[in-house]
């Protein structure tokens, strides 16, 4: 196996400005992609989101009972929790990513992956709502290995192929939140689900099973960390050579010899920039602000969105069961995977910082678009209690009518996640020196975690009270949540105003 590839990763302008012109992007043939480690590091990233979202199905049946709360009340306690996860994950996203620019990716990479399995298991064994919250907080401080998962798909791949090495980064991230969902919506309270097979034992710790399933899965990356992901860190790589094709002639022939050089270590790949001299540079700071500003809305669109399938109509809510909920939200990641597939043509065509703005716009049609999602839902449930005879009928209808516009809500935010991948490459394009990578994406995690920390307390929190207390017809998070992306809008655009 060719020994990895060194890459210089200082700003350049010529590799995000999306002035230049479209016929000498054309013409830029894209470097071979190492697959085989591509492969290895898609895998353990698969693995992140399963143990996070399998859990999500059955989430707000779970607190409600061990908070003894009901309906949109949960939403207090179930913003408390996630926001648990998010401030644990917070406090941990910057430190590893800078212990992985000291000692390298793999052992980061494997100490998260084992903490995820560990507690992922301990979730399903949970019985009080305080040991949830703690759960969250551990589970959270490990889960932060995610900068340094993007670190190594930044230095796998370089300008010409980042368009494609990311968004396939990102539809395995999407893939997750299809199996993870399912996984969860499936095999909660086994028990009852089929009594012959599982004892009573199930049914005092009803989502254990989903739990010891993911984290078994978890159990595999760590595997995969330790046997098969090679270091990237350029300090702490085995070899320092270069694979370097012969010419175009001979890449676009499959068969074609290539040769292996010796490439002196650029200083910036080895050396990396302390904390205030990557945030004194204009355009990563506006790169850390969108970061947060995506967070944000990302965290509580998820929040609202599931709290809203949970919640009963009469609340302005979905009534959704758990296993309705896991399809729903498998059939966003699916919708999400189609997307990404398109994004290394759509990042080509139209460029990274257009398409990100456009991904920003759609944060703010999502979230006007979820009204609709309850009004149609109340007119359903209206059509099923007051009509006879072929009233059943009409109510299968309305139900459709329910489905179609929860649909359009996911699809709008799926284009708005499409940004998770793009604001991965604007951290990337814009860190001088590989060797910085880690503390760059740290730093971008850290501002979104950040943000996501707080963003579904005061999200769910805004649900409940506008539920309970009718504020603005119910709706006074929605306003909310609308002035939040138009900011981030504007946030977003800063990016452009710094680099050129």
């Amino acid at each position: 196996m060719a020994a990895p590839r060194s890459h210089s990763h200082a700003p350049s302008v010529a590799s995000t400005d999306e002035t230049s012109p479209l016929i000498a992007k054309q013409k830029q043939r894209a470097n071979p992609l190492p697959k085989a480690q591509l492969a290895v590091i898609y895998a353990i990233k698969l693995t992140l989101p399963i143990a996070l979202t399998q859990s999500i199905p059955y989430y707000n049946v779970l607190i409600e009972r061990l908070a003894a709360s009901e309906g949109a009340e949960t939403g207090y306690y179930s913003g408390l929790a996630h926001s648990a996860f998010a401030i644990a994950q917070f406090i941990s996203m910057f430190a590893w990513g800078h212990i992985s620019d000291r000692i390298g990716r793999v052992p980061v990479i494997f100490l998260g992956t084992v903490g995820t399995a560990l507690f992922t298991l301990a979730f399903g064994l949970a019985q009080t709502f305080q040991a949830v919250l703690l759960n969250r907080v551990l589970a959270g401080l490990f889960y932060g290995i995610t900068g340094a998962i993007h670190s190594v798909v930044g230095e796998l791949s370089d300008e010409t192929n980042q368009s494609t090495a990311f968004p396939l980064y990102d539809i395995v991230s999407a893939l997750g939140f299809v199996i993870g969902p399912l996984i969860g919506g499936t095999f909660a309270d086994p028990k009852q689900e089929w009594p012959d097979i599982f004892s009573p034992w199930w049914s005092v710790y009803p989502y254990f099973l989903p739990c010891l399933i993911s984290s078994a899965i978890s159990l595999v990356a760590a595997l995969l960390a330790v046997f098969f992901l090679e270091e990237t860190l350029p300090s702490k790589r085995k070899s320092k050579t270069t694979y370097i094709p012969d010419d175009d002639e001979a890449l676009a022939a499959a068969t074609s010899a290539a040769t292996i050089i010796e490439v002196p270590p650029n200083v910036a790949d080895l050396e990396p920039l302390t904390i205030r001299q990557l945030l004194s540079i204009p355009v990563l700071r506006a790169v850390f602000a969108s970061s947060s500003a995506l967070g944000f809305a990302g965290s509580c669109f998820n929040n609202t969105f599931v709290l809203m399938a949970y919640t009963p109509i009469r609340q302005g809510g979905l009534a959704f069961s758990p296993a309705q909920i896991g399809r729903a939200l498998s059939g966003m990641g699916a919708v999400s995977i189609l997307l990404k597939l398109c994004m290394p043509k759509l990042l080509r065509r139209f460029g990274t910082l257009n398409m990100f703005d456009f991904c920003m716009v759609a944060w703010v049609a999502t979230f006007a678009s979820m009204p609709f999602a309850s009004f149609v839902a109340k007119q359903a449930a209206t059509a099923g209690a007051h009509l006879f005879g072929g009233g059943e009928q009409l109510a299968r209808e309305a139900s459709a009518y329910e489905w179609t516009i929860v649909a359009i809500v996911l699809f709008l935010s799926r284009l708005g996640c499409l940004a998770f991948s793009i604001i991965m490459i604007l951290t990337r394009d814009h860190t001088p020196g590989s060797a910085s990578l880690g503390t760059a994406n740290g730093l971008a995690e850290l501002a979104q975690s950040l943000a996501a920390t707080i963003g579904p307390t005061i999200a769910s929190s805004l649900f409940a009270v506008s539920a309970t207390k009718h504020l603005l017809g119910g709706y006074l998070w929605v306003v909310f949540m609308l002035l939040q992306s138009g900011l981030g809008m504007w946030v977003a655009r800063q990016i452009r105003n710094h680099r050129d």
